[in-house]
Parts: C-alpha cells; sequence; structure tokens
C-alpha cells in the first residue's frame, strides 16, 4: 500500500469516524435528552467539531501534513470567479431538474419547505457552515491529500462533502454538493487558502438558500419561483462556458478537471468505501426512524 493510499484511508477513516459519532447522537441519544431543541442542537454541534474533530485528527496523527500556497502568480481571476459563481447557479439547476425528476417518477424530491430565516440559522448558513465546512473538508484535506496531486484532493474533498449531505439533506444534494465542492476545493488549489471558497460558499447558501427561503417566506411562492429559473437560466449559461472553456481548466500540469487515475485511486479505496457505506447504513437508518 503505497503512501497515497494510505493517507486517504486514514482520512476516510478520520471523516467517518467525525460524522459516525454526530450521527449516532443525532438518531439515539438526542431524542432521550431532557432538554431544549437548542441545546440539544448546540451538543450535537459540540460533539461533531470538538469530540469528533478530535477524532479525526487522531485518526490521521500519522498522515504528514504539508502547507500550501498559491502556485501562480495571478492568482484567480475576476472572470474565474464569476464562471465559479455561475456554476454554483448550475449546481442548484441540477438538484431542481432531479427534484422535478423525482417527483414526475413518485420519488420523494427534496423538500421544498418554506423555513423561517432566524438569526441563528442565516448564523450558520452565512458564516458557521461556511467558515467550519471549508475548514474541515477544504482546508484539513489539503494539508493532508494535496502533495498527492491536485485532481486527487479535488475530487476526494469533493466527494466526501457531498455524501454527508445525503444524510442530512438527501440523495439529490449529493450531487448538488458535489459540483460545488469541486468549485470550492479548484479555488483552493489555485488560490492558495479557502478565503475564497469559504466566500463562495456562503454566497452559494446566500443565493440558492437564503434569499429563496426569505422571498416565499414574505413575499409570494411566485416570486420565488420566478427567482429560482433566474438562477437556473445563470446555470444554464455557466454550463455552457464551462464546457467552451473547460480545457482551460488547469490541475496537475494538464487541462481537465478530474482524470481516469484519480477517479479510481478514490473509488477503490478501502476508506473511502467504508465512508460510502457507512453513511448510506445511517441514511437507512434515519428513514427507518423516522
Amino acid at each position: 500500500m503505497n503512501n497515497k493510499t494510505k493517507d486517504l484511508e486514514k482520512t476516510a477513516l478520520g471523516i467517518a469516524a467525525m460524522f459516525g459519532l454526530f450521527w449516532l447522537y443525532s438518531l439515539f441519544v438526542r431524542s432521550l435528552l431532557p432538554f431544549p431543541d437548542i441545546i440539544k442542537g448546540i451538543l450535537g454541534i459540540a460533539l461533531l467539531y470538538v469530540a469528533g474533530l478530535g477524532l479525526f485528527v487522531l485518526i490521521t496523527k500519522n498522515v504528514s501534513k504539508e502547507p500550501y500556497a498559491r502556485r501562480e502568480k495571478g492568482g484567480v481571476s475576476v472572470k474565474t470567479l464569476i464562471l465559479c459563481f455561475l456554476l454554483q447557479c448550475s449546481a442548484f439547476m441540477v438538484l431542481n431538474i432531479l427534484a422535478i425528476a423525482t417527483s414526475i417518477f413518485g420519488g420523494v424530491s427534496p423538500s421544498s419547505e418554506i423555513t423561517p430565516m432566524t438569526n441563528s440559522m442565516l448564523f450558520m448558513l452565512l458564516i458557521f457552515n461556511p467558515v467550519v465546512e471549508e475548514l474541515v473538508f477544504r482546508q484539513l484535506f489539503a494539508s493532508r491529500l494535496l502533495k498527492h496531486g491536485e485532481r486527487f484532493y479535488v475530487l476526494a474533498s469533493a466527494y466526501c462533502f457531498a455524501v454527508v449531505h445525503g444524510v442530512s439533506i438527501g440523495f439529490a444534494h449529493i450531487v448538488y454538493t458535489f459540483i460545488l465542492g469541486l468549485i470550492w476545493a479548484y479555488l483552493t488549489v489555485k488560490s492558495g487558502n479557502i478565503v475564497l471558497a469559504i466566500i463562495m460558499h456562503a454566497v452559494s447558501n446566500l443565493f440558492n438558500a437564503v434569499i429563496i427561503q426569505l422571498l416565499g417566506a414574505s413575499i409570494s411562492i411566485e416570486i420565488m419561483a420566478v427567482y429560482s429559473f433566474l438562477l437556473m437560466a445563470l446555470g444554464a449559461i455557466g454550463l455552457i462556458l464551462f464546457l467552451i472553456n473547460r480545457k482551460k481548466i488547469v490541475l496537475d500540469g494538464a487541462s481537465g478537471l478530474l482524470d481516469k487515475k484519480s477517479i479510481k485511486d478514490i473509488f477503490t479505496n478501502k476508506g473511502i468505501l467504508l465512508y460510502t457505506a457507512l453513511t448510506l447504513v445511517v441514511i437507512v437508518l434515519k428513514n427507518f426512524i423516522k
């Protein structure tokens, strides 16, 4: 077993342990606690990002950590950032297409329920989640995996990030967050830090979640539908621009976002397979318990 395989295996097992602890609490412990929901929520977050993160660090302690820095003098151009924003709209477009397809075939589509935007929810969506999730899935992954290749890191980071959301939000969101994860990992590689990824994560949550919920709750469902259509139109433009400019995406010194070797290395890795199996079991248990 080479170092690349070992490092990915331990990183995937670390994430599995980190979130597995949180899922165990959410499924079997939370409902038994005699506390208000807000206290239960805070306990869950503390368990995930204190105890769970501690497990991740412990499991990956023997993985060599290497700092990463901006590799190109020009950094990330405004044109690239605009394209990334449009591609975030493309992810939203794909999510809506999956929702429509699921509904047509009689499945349960991603929830379109309007959720009141409390101050705590705004804080979570616009500040806490972008910062903490990018620290975990982009920075911690980069320090452990980027040395093995940019494409390898981008795919591993995006996949592990996406699978987690399959548990919390549903299968369709795995595709949605996978696309977003690819974008944010790419920005991390090109900028050499997670600042742009955090900003774009917050922007995505703002445009693809917060504004939609606010429009639906305070104005009308019709206006929300028009706004969603505009986002999808921007997404279609982003997809077209991506296809036109895909050869200009350079990772590991060659054009293209993904390569066959990285795909094979990641999806035959025992740690990734175990992590995937765990999330599938939790999704089934979650639906069964409901």
